[in-house]
């Protein structure tokens, strides 16, 4: 295994061992809690006069200790299930079976210190981590800054998914411009939009319905929340013999112009809309003669 996968792999264990000592804070300020309450109940036994004490006066007290109790309990559970499975993951890649953590499991806010700084995922043969890579080794380093300062931008119309991947695209863009001498900005705070009111979600969509329409250029790559229609896009493409340098056919340019309109509403197309799997056959090469 090398360097990298073991960087990869300590990151991971030690993410999850400071995660750990969290819940431990977590499971202690949890029995403060229960603690402070029943010290309530006995200040409030004191003060009442001996035969005057209602049970229904002490009813909502103890409601509240069970209930707190409860609400402990679930949450612990989810926590520490995400703790074990970013452990058995981080486990499996300082044995060299180097897999993406779940969505489900990135996307926990618990793990969002590392989401934000995690290393580059650079053997990676997933579409989009491919064409990015491609494409951020052909851009400038001043370009890649801006698209960094981009990609840390927490977006408003982000999903679970595209969360996910916006950082592990950053981390490739944070690396290339490391491994050029440069410095890269700062990762930022949070990875939730704080806006993200109906205006703010409807900019958000025309910026990137914008970026679509432009066609092929490296911002293109960058922005995860456009991945999806990128491969649709490619699927179509496939299936209908379209090549680099041949004008598109009618039925590509109808497609082209209603992914558009779909992501200024407010859509965000993937490949599971064109009824067909994808195939990862597709050169991962970046073309400059396409048009998306």
């Amino acid at each position: 295994m090398n360097t990298d996968q073991v960087n990869v792999a300590l990151a991971g264990v030690l993410d999850a061992l400071t995660l750990v000592q969290e819940q431990l804070d977590a499971l202690t300020a949890s029995s403060e809690r229960i603690e402070a309450t029943h010290k309530e109940i006995v200040n409030r036994l004191d003060t009442i006069e001996a035969g005057q004490a209602a049970v229904t006066d002490l009813t909502p007290i103890f409601e509240m200790i069970l209930g707190r109790s409860i609400d402990d309990r679930e949450i612990m559970k989810t926590q520490l299930g995400t703790i074990a499975t970013a452990i058995g993951f981080a486990h499996a890649a300082a044995n060299g079976n180097r897999a993406p953590l779940p969505v489900a499991v990135a996307s926990d806010p618990l793990l969002e210190r590392f989401i934000l700084t995690q290393p580059a995922d650079l053997l990676s043969d997933e579409r989009s981590l491919t064409d990015w890579r491609n494409a951020a080794s052909a851009a400038s380093t001043a370009e890649l800054i801006v698209l960094l300062n981009r990609q840390y931008q927490p977006s408003p119309t982000d999903t679970p998914e595209t969360r996910v991947l916006r950082y592990r695209l950053a981390a490739l863009t944070r690396a290339e411009i490391k491994g050029r001498g440069a410095a890269p900005p700062a990762p930022p705070n949070t990875t939730v939009a704080v806006d993200r009111t109906a205006s703010a979600c409807m900019i958000r969509s025309h910026q990137l319905s914008g970026l679509w329409r432009a066609g092929e250029s490296a911002a293109l790559y960058s922005e995860p929340e456009l991945a999806g229609a990128i491969d649709l896009f490619d699927d179509a493409e496939r299936r209908l013999g379209s090549a680099a340098g041949v004008d598109f056919p009618p039925e590509l340019v109808s497609l082209h112009s209603d992914l558009a309109t779909r992501i200024e509403a407010g859509d965000r197309p993937s490949i599971s809309d064109s009824g067909a799997a994808y195939s990862n056959e597709r050169a991962t090469a970046v073309e400059p003669s396409k048009d998306r």
